[in-house]
């Protein structure tokens, strides 16, 4: 189940990724008319779907949203600064939570271990 989760989330990032990708490219070109243009609420969905993906995987977490989540979402919003995933804050209260999680399973290790 969770190779499977963590499929699914590349696979989101994958096709947010070329969106901004085309999106860029349509802003650089923008007197080219063969261009398609940058549909701001499209990526807007698919970036707020990878998030919310990523904050119902809460509080265990999975290593895609672990590990490239906040990276991802910074570089579209450096790119698109209007999308709500850069101002809502859903990508810190997953770390936090993520961090939160980690340390409360460190401490029960430890205290399952004796220390």
């Amino acid at each position: 189940m969770v190779t499977a989760k963590k499929v699914v989330v590349i696979g989101l990032m994958a096709v947010l990724g070329s969106s901004v990708l085309v999106g860029a490219i349509s802003l650089y070109n923008r007197s080219s008319s063969n261009v398609p243009a940058v549909n701001e609420s499209q990526i807007n969905a698919r970036l707020n779907g990878v998030v919310d993906f990523c904050m119902k995987s809460l509080p265990v977490g999975i290593k895609p949203c672990d590990n490239q989540l906040k990276n991802f979402v910074t570089q579209i919003c450096a790119s698109i600064g209007v999308l709500d995933a850069c101002h809502n804050g859903k990508v810190l209260q997953y770390y936090k939570i993520r961090a939160s999680e980690v340390s409360k399973s460190r401490i029960e290790g430890n205290i399952s271990k004796g220390i």
